[in-house]
């Protein structure tokens, strides 16, 4: 059957995979904690007591000898030793400072710029600490970073500097993009910055996004993590594919995982996918999964998906509404 461009990319969109992912910025972290302030060992304090406190400083009527000593979040480090918020334990020296949330967390000062350069071709000499980026990725030694290298390196960890965890690809064809969270991104003009999370892509780039820890699931464990199972489940060891109105079902699941590659499933289940009709509806039937799977389990929920045969089944696009009655 012939469709229009419109309704094969619709097609494409519908035949992927529920899944619901939190907002960028619920980044995974301790819980502050708001205590009282520890009590020391109280000290001789002429007829009175002595006190007996806890595990604060010394010092008289068990409070501690001076504030510069306490450790309030009891996050191992006191004021002295540059705490600059003693009632959050997720602010420390040496804590992650996550661009966008004006909190300094690691007391530097200062609150983590949108995105901080790693490396660039061009001559950085205000930037010493930058890494060799082509000596890490250039793996034919051509002197350029291919898409294949910078994506081969993302499955490996999602930042050249900072510690992060394996990532999957994300392109950005036009200016004013942005990435989806936490990772690093590659300019074409030969830049690589590192951010926290949501920094700016600018125009032209590649953006490794990091993925979730990984639990070590399985290819079904990972189907339910992803949430598939609310549009895709079937009979066992089938796959609910949502066959567009206008297409033939049988045509439609013929083939359905040959013409789907790897590196599309890990995309669509990373991202998902939104587009518009060719009506002109807006259209965004699955959010990503990024902040949900590891990059291990993603392929492993893929390998299963392959094992599973799809059955089709017709829909409505836009159903009409149930009537009111005005009676109820």
């Amino acid at each position: 059957m012939k469709t229009s461009p419109g309704s094969t990319l619709f097609a494409l969109a519908l035949a992927s995979f529920a899944a619901f992912a939190p907002a960028c910025g619920d980044d995974e972290g301790v819980s502050p904690v708001d205590t009282e302030p520890p009590a020391g060992t109280g000290g001789a304090g002429g007829d009175e007591p002595v006190g007996t406190g806890g595990s604060g400083a010394t010092g008289a009527g068990g409070q501690p000898v001076d504030d510069e000593d306490s450790d309030h979040d009891r996050d191992g480090l006191t004021p002295r030793a540059g705490d600059c918020d003693d009632f959050n334990n997720t602010v420390h020296p040496g804590a992650e400072d996550r661009n966008f949330d004006a909190i300094d967390s690691d007391c530097d000062g200062a609150d983590a710029p949108a995105k901080t350069l790693v490396w660039s071709a061009a001559a950085q000499p205000d930037q010493p600490d930058q890494v060799d980026a082509l000596a890490l990725m250039d793996a034919d030694g051509d002197g350029q970073i291919s898409l294949d290298e910078f994506s081969a390196r993302c499955a490996e960890s999602a930042m050249l500097v900072g510690t992060a965890r394996p990532g999957v690809v994300q392109v950005h064809a036009v200016c004013g993009g942005t990435n989806s969270c936490r990772g690093m991104v590659y300019q074409t003009w030969n830049e690589i910055y590192e951010h926290a999370c949501r920094a700016v892509n600018s125009c032209a780039g590649w953006s490794c996004v990091e993925t979730a820890e990984d639990q070590e699931r399985d290819g079904p464990a990972a189907f339910a993590g992803a949430r598939c199972n609310h549009c895709h489940a079937g009979a066992e060891g089938k796959f609910n594919v949502q066959v567009p109105p206008g297409e033939d079902v049988s045509a439609f699941i013929a083939d359905f995982w040959e013409r789907r590659s790897d590196a599309y499933l890990q995309s669509v289940i990373a991202f998902g996918i939104q587009g518009a009709t060719a009506e002109g509806q807006a259209y965004s039937n699955m959010p990503g999964s990024y902040r949900l799977l590891s990059r291990a389990e993603i392929n492993r929920l893929i390998a299963h998906l392959r094992t599973l045969t799809p059955e089709g089944e017709s829909f409505e696009q836009l159903p009409p509404a149930d009537p009111i009655d005005p009676g109820n």
